[in-house]
């Protein structure tokens, strides 16, 4: 009797792992989920040292940062955005006339991000904040002459958005340069190096911004 009450446990056990290696236990876990993509932080800092050019044959916007924020509950952020920008102006003729500045502003899943959305500061806005601008004309010169500018600067400015609901959001930094050039001139502007960084704050319920 005890050798056959060994005997039985055994069969079973040798059953049990029959079935379990059989196709009638179910899908083997795939490797996702064994290892499942890291979900994004609630707090975010990314950073770009390479150089966007932006010029007068480029009038789309270039994204100069984006990254992936994760917010388990309605929350306020706070947007935080350095960069260096520079601007170069060239002009080689008595009526040459350059302008150019460049404008940056950040977009929340796809939608921009306004400086106030409150109706008597003159808000929503578009979010666009002018980072470096320059206008170069010669107003008056005896022989043509070849003038070049070409100045660099960091510069930073924090956007604030409010009751940002719970879910995963995208946010990129992005830029434009404007122009207005008339006769023998140029206008060019770079973006180098930026950092973005995106905190979630509780802010006063009555506060408006």
């Amino acid at each position: 009797m005890r050798y056959r009450r060994v005997h039985r446990i055994g069969f079973v056990v040798a059953l049990t792992a029959m079935l379990a290696l059989s196709p009638l236990a179910g899908p083997v876990p795939s490797a996702w989920a064994q290892n499942p993509p890291p979900t994004p932080a609630d707090k975010i800092q990314v950073s770009a040292s390479t150089i966007e050019v932006m010029d007068t044959t480029q009038p789309q916007p270039v994204t100069l940062l984006t990254a992936t924020l994760r917010t388990s509950s309605p929350t306020d952020l706070m947007i935080k955005v350095t960069g260096e920008c520079a601007l170069w102006t060239n002009v080689s003729s008595p009526d040459g006339l350059a302008q150019a500045n460049v404008k940056v502003w950040v977009e929340m899943d796809g939608a921009p991000v306004p400086v106030t959305s409150d109706p008597a500061q003159g808000g929503p806005d578009d979010g666009k904040v002018v980072f470096c601008n320059r206008e170069f004309q010669v107003v008056s010169i005896v022989d043509v002459l070849q003038l070049f500018l070409r100045t660099r600067a960091a510069q930073a400015f924090n956007w604030v958005t409010l009751n940002v609901g719970s879910g995963i959001h995208t946010i990129e930094v992005k830029a434009r340069l404007d122009t207005l050039v008339a006769g023998a001139a140029v206008a060019k502007a770079a973006v180098g190096k930026r950092t973005l960084i995106v905190e979630p704050a509780k802010l006063a319920n009555d506060i408006t911004i």
